[in-house]
């Protein structure tokens, strides 16, 4: 009990109808309020569920996936020339929407620009003299000509050039990139070739080669289609992936860029991830090295006995 209650305790005295209520209210609120939730009433009520922690679902550090024969002949349709290993860490991850949404946004901030801005009534050439006297002529009292509601004035609130750029910590970034690799993985619209590479920059050549992969190209407005993202190694000396990159510019729907540009917005924004075993190996080194804490957080016994194994 508050010494107040206390004292009305020992005087047997009735307590005050306002601190019996308060004491109620809360404690109605501390039973209805759920021990993980914040302290706002308007969240109270309302069941947010937890998001999925960036663990790889498999124990196994690593994951297959098949490598499809870009040197295919013309009557063989989806040969298969291989199996690929791949990081869980980077491609076995849970999908998080959040991160995902967050790296899309600080993209799209960047990448907006304006183009052209407005001048204010300070910018404005001319205006520095007073139109008219203050006093004695009946009209209204005008301090320049370059005002917002004069003919040839200045803007009230102009454009401005800015930069709208957002900062996301890497962490954020790489983890988005990694949860959007693993989502093309889980819906099956990863496809792995040993390599991208074309004798001469033929448009007929490589949609005849993504076609016969199984892809429906090219891509229409409507809607039909895949939308591919074709990912090589960083080698800018490469120049049969050079060929295919100068062929891919001619085919809607179609892009291609090096391992080390791959974006969240690039990969969200295309339905199929075409990538090389070089592209695979320079993307997989650019996100960092596999995750030294265990992935098995529970139980205590069972997380020993994996770091044990690791080291």
């Amino acid at each position: 009990l508050s010494p107040r209650m206390a004292l009305c305790a020992m005087s047997l005295k009735p307590a005050p109808r306002r601190l019996l209520r308060g004491l109620a209210s809360s404690a109605r609120s501390w039973a209805v309020r759920r021990p993980f939730q914040q302290r706002n009433a308007r969240r109270d009520d309302a069941f947010e569920p937890r998001l999925a922690p960036l663990v790889p679902s498999t124990a196994e550090p690593h994951v297959q996936a098949w490598v499809s024969d870009w040197e295919a002949a013309a009557g063989q349709a989806d040969a298969r020339a291989g199996i690929a290993l791949l990081r869980s860490d980077v491609w076995d991850l849970p999908l998080r929407p959040d991160l995902v949404h967050r790296c899309v946004v600080a993209q799209h901030a960047a990448l907006k620009q304006v183009h052209r801005a407005g001048k204010s009534r300070h910018e404005v050439r001319g205006g520095g003299r007073k139109p008219r006297p203050q006093k004695g002529t009946g009209k209204s009292r005008q301090g320049s000509i370059r005002a917002p509601q004069w003919r040839g004035g200045g803007v009230a609130f102009p454009r401005q050039r800015r930069d709208f750029a957002m900062s996301l910590p890497r962490r954020v970034v790489d983890a988005g990139t990694k949860v959007a690799l693993s989502d093309k993985l889980r819906r099956s619209a990863l496809l792995l070739v040993g390599r991208l590479a074309l004798d001469e920059p033929k448009t007929s050549a490589l949609l005849e080669r993504l076609q016969r992969l199984g892809l429906s190209l090219p891509h229409t407005r409507a809607g039909g289609g895949h939308k591919v993202l074709l990912v090589g190694g960083d080698d800018r000396s490469d120049e049969s992936q050079a060929a295919a990159r100068l062929a891919a510019q001619n085919i809607p729907g179609v892009s291609m860029c090096l391992a080390k540009d791959v974006s969240v917005l690039k990969l969200v924004s295309h339905s199929v991830l075409l990538l090389s075993l070089d592209g695979l190996r320079d993307l997989e080194s650019r996100l960092g090295g596999p995750a030294p804490f265990p992935r098995r957080t529970w139980p205590p016994s069972a997380v020993l006995r994996e770091w044990q194994a690791a080291n």
